[in-house]
């Protein structure tokens, strides 16, 4: 879903607002979710949780971006290593073991999904399949590192691509993952409460800023100046 076609809707509605307060006691509506009251509580209600989502995106969008830096780094680390351990005299075997899990290494393309608000679809959503993906990752570099520890062979002088050095590494990335897990909850939950209210069946902002069109229609006639105020103010409805 677009972030910026759902904080249209709230800006539409708001000038639905002040269109139907404009009207003053011609507009007077026997529906109450309708009233001038209660459609400015929705139109707060609303801003507030859009507002929420764009709070909670930060932090999201920040972890994502540590992780993806955290792993940057995977493909040319383990490089250097396999090099080291062919180098070591390490037997054929154990040389062709640690490849398998390199070649996982470097196949596995860990994507980041971050919603673009630039676009109609919420990609975030699909952060399960990126979230496995960077798991992955990480189990491939442990299965890499426990050939090289079992080999007895590898101990290379460079720190950088040493067994310590690389655990740590690996428990820096979980970290990055773990983070990025935490961050998810907070984002989903502002997303599913701003999305109640805006589209709910009956008492979401969009329903209601139909039935608001409807009663001005029937109160001035659908030719009126009145109507045409309104009928042009465009609200989407996303599914939830």
């Amino acid at each position: 879903m677009s972030e910026v076609g759902h904080a249209r809707n709230a800006a539409n509605f708001g000038q639905m607002i002040a269109f139907v307060t404009s009207y003053g006691t011609d507009y007077d509506p026997t529906n109450p979710l309708i009233t001038v009251a209660a459609l400015g509580a929705k139109k707060t209600a609303a801003d507030g949780a859009i507002d929420d989502v764009t709070a909670a995106m930060g932090p999201y969008k920040m972890v994502v971006n540590d992780r993806q830096e955290a792993f940057e780094g995977i493909r040319k680390i383990t490089t250097r290593a396999i090099n080291a351990f062919e180098a070591s005299g390490a037997s054929q075997k154990d040389v062709d073991d640690a490849r398998t899990f390199k070649r996982k290494i470097d196949g596995t393309r860990a994507r980041t999904l971050v919603d673009d608000p630039n676009t109609p679809e919420d990609e975030s959503e699909g952060n399960s399949v990126s979230q496995q993906s960077y798991v992955q990752l990480v189990e491939h570099l442990d299965n890499f590192l426990q050939v090289l520890i079992d080999s007895g062979s590898y101990a290379p002088n460079e720190t950088d691509i040493q067994i310590a050095t690389l655990q740590a590494y690996s428990s820096a990335l979980k970290a990055a993952n773990a983070a990025v897990a935490n961050a998810i909850p907070p984002l989903s939950n502002a997303r599913i409460a701003r999305n109640q209210i805006l589209y709910a069946e009956g008492t979401g902002l969009v329903d209601l800023a139909l039935l608001v069109k409807k009663y001005v229609k029937s109160l001035y006639g659908a030719d009126s100046p009145q109507y045409k105020q309104i009928s042009g103010l465009k609200f989407t409805r996303y599914k939830i």
